[in-house]
């Protein structure tokens, strides 16, 4: 991870905590080292070197420290004060080696302090103090001690100094790594904490977010923050798209304000225009504005002010404005909006109980349509409009022109109305007194030919009721006196009975249907089908599929379906089984046995659409009233049968 240039207070904050545990760590050993060095003065009366060069030594550290607490000398100080004792212990021992090991405990001592260059003093006073005693020892000083031999050659001794060297270099790149490990340590400490930080305020950032506080204020501390960015651009994506979606439902809403106010005044232009003007001012926050419409005088044409309103409060004044006069008349002839934020002094005043003040903005659109214009609205406000605002106006001018192209035309089409209609009113007059004479003298024509019309009709009707009655009659009576059906014959019966119906009513499909003993279902017990002249049965219906033809048939009343597909008691059966045989209408009747529902004449019309007729139905109930005789008539015949056989 890449670590920015420490400063001093970066310094000091990173090694405060070590530096107080290194002191701790100098302080006992100092106090060790001096304790041993009064040990090491009973071998050879070394009192006064023990106490006075170990004691100087310490004072020269802790005076250090304590005249200049805020400052890193005493450690440097330290450096040479170990390098001190270990020349002190050298010397008090006569120049035993096993003495010169204390500069590696001092040199690894000073380690921990992390700073390599604390190794320097230590290193200089240790190169001073033996070079100068070995080069006195060699001169034949005896009461200078730096070695045991009499005499150290100087190859020995660049072996021994070198040996030094390398074991303080060892300590000082120790020291130099750990500083910057620690550093390292640190970089990473503060980056992470600056990264927790991020994502704390990001996390606040984004529940702002999502609690619907587009506007909150996000301050980026890291550039490197890519979350936060991309928070921040969302949050601007979403303020973008929020602002535009409320723009858009500005315009939405007030277009279709004005929808309303055209719809509710179609029939009257001077109110069209009273309630637009009000609308448009109230909706947009405005504080006046006017409706200019094109009048025209013989061949030439103005603007006049036809709707004004200020304050909730209109203003009836008349107003006239030439063609090209002011900023409404170029407005006019340009056919383009005009937008001003710098009113003229005097242009035009805002009006309230407290007094009078120029508007802040003006703008003025043309009201026309894509090819003719009609007028010119004219706003004012204390308040600049957004484009969005613009562009409402400019929509709501289009859809105002059209509508007041309209009502013109409605209200000279009602002119021209009026005036047909009171020329027709005057001609209506006076041929109104020839009508009367001649209505007088038609009336009594008029009745007569209404009453002979009338009776031809009735006769007519009742002769075809009559014949339709007889052939009804004679088709009963012809199947009455069947043999088969005297005897109770069921299936001859219902053939011939099936038959006579479909070809007597002109359908194409005819059949007779009984109930199941549970009433949960019929079964068709012949069906006649025109078309081949043949006959089918055996076919059964559940009530739970159709349960709306159950019903009806079962309330005992006739089902007439002109339209089959429909009617509510047989549009069940439309997508099984009408539209597949083509059959349009059907006209069904109950059987009765003993006051109780027993079956079902069902008549079928096929490729078109049936009328059937109250003869039609009474012709079936007298069928259903033969099948109910045959029905007995079979089952006194199978009783007859298991009589005979008992």
């Amino acid at each position: 991870m890449e670590t920015k240039k420490l400063t001093a207070a970066d310094r000091k904050e990173i090694f405060e905590s070590i530096k107080k545990k290194s002191d701790g760590t100098m302080t006992i050993a100092l106090a060790a080292y001096f304790i041993f060095g009064i040990f090491l003065s009973f071998f050879y009366d070394t009192y006064l070197v023990a106490f006075g060069v170990g004691g100087l030594s310490l004072a020269a550290y802790f005076i250090t420290k304590a005249v200049l607490p805020n400052s890193n000398l005493y450690q440097y100080v330290l450096g040479g004060v170990l390098a001190v004792f270990a020349a002190q212990f050298i010397y008090q021992m006569h120049g035993l080696f096993e003495m010169h090991f204390f500069v590696f405990v001092g040199s690894t001592l000073l380690i921990t302090y992390q700073n390599w260059r604390l190794q320097l003093p230590l290193i200089i006073l240790v190169v001073v103090h033996h070079a100068s005693f070995a080069y006195l020892q060699y001169l034949g000083n005896k009461e200078i001690y730096f070695t045991q031999l009499d005499y150290m050659d100087l190859q020995t001794f660049m072996f021994h100094g070198a040996l030094a060297a390398v074991i303080v270099a060892i300590c000082g790149y120790w020291a130099y790594d750990l500083e910057k490990k620690t550093i390292s340590e640190y970089a990473n400490k503060t980056a992470l904490e600056g990264q927790l930080k991020n994502v704390t305020n990001n996390i606040a950032f984004a529940e702002q977010i999502s609690s619907g506080n587009l506007t909150v204020e996000y301050n980026l501390t890291d550039s490197g923050d890519e979350l936060g960015k991309a928070l921040v651009k969302m949050r601007e994506n979403l303020l973008a798209a929020n602002t535009k979606e409320q723009q858009e439902k500005f315009i939405t809403i007030g277009i279709t304000q004005v929808g309303d106010v055209i719809r509710n005044n179609a029939d009257s232009l001077q109110n069209l225009a009273d309630d637009f003007i009000r609308t448009v001012v109230k909706y947009m926050g405005m504080n006046q504005g006017g409706l200019f419409l094109v009048e025209s005088e013989g061949s030439e044409q103005y603007l006049n002010l036809t709707a004004c309103y200020a304050y909730e409060r209109k203003k009836y004044l008349s107003k006239r404005v030439e063609v090209g006069q002011g900023l409404v008349g170029q407005c006019f002839l340009e056919k383009d909006i005009i937008y001003m934020t710098k009113v003229p002094q005097n242009y035009v005043q805002i009006t309230s109980g407290l007094g009078e003040a120029t508007p802040g903005c003006i703008v003025i659109v043309p009201v026309m349509t894509s090819d003719e214009i009609v007028g010119v609205m004219e706003l004012a406000s204390f308040k600049p409009l957004e484009k969005y605002q613009i562009d409402f106006l400019k929509k709501v001018a289009e859809n105002i022109a059209s509508s007041i192209v309209s009502s013109r035309v409605t209200e000279r089409v009602k002119k021209l109305l009026a005036e047909s209609q009171q020329q027709t009113e005057e001609m209506r007059a006076q041929e109104e007194e020839m009508r009367q004479n001649m209505e007088e003298l038609q009336a009594t024509q008029e009745e007569m030919r209404r009453k002979e019309v009338h009776v031809r009709k009735v006769l007519e009707e009742e002769q075809a009721k009559a014949e339709r009655t007889r052939e009804s009659r004679n088709v009963l009576l012809k199947l009455t006196k069947d043999e088969d059906v005297q005897l109770g014959n069921w299936d001859t019966a219902l053939e011939k009975i099936t038959s006579s119906i479909s070809k007597f009513l002109g359908v194409t499909r005819t059949s007779i249907w009984t109930y199941h003993e549970d009433r949960h279902s019929i079964i068709s017990e012949k069906l006649y089908v025109k078309a081949g002249n043949k006959f089918e049965s055996g076919v059964e219906l559940f009530g739970k599929d159709f349960p709306r033809y159950f019903k009806a048939v079962l309330a005992e009343e006739n089902i007439v379906a002109e339209n089959a597909h429909t009617h509510p008691a047989t549009s069940e059966f439309s997508e099984i089984y009408l539209k597949p045989l083509n059959i349009e209408s059907m006209l069904d009747v109950p059987i009765f046995n003993q006051g109780k529902i027993l079956g079902v004449i069902c008549c079928e019309h096929q490729h078109e659409q049936k009328k059937w007729t109250d003869e039609d139905a009474d012709f079936l109930r007298s069928c259903a009233d033969l099948i109910t005789v045959v029905f007995k008539s079979k089952q006194l015949n199978s009783l007859s049968k298991s009589l005979s056989v008992n």
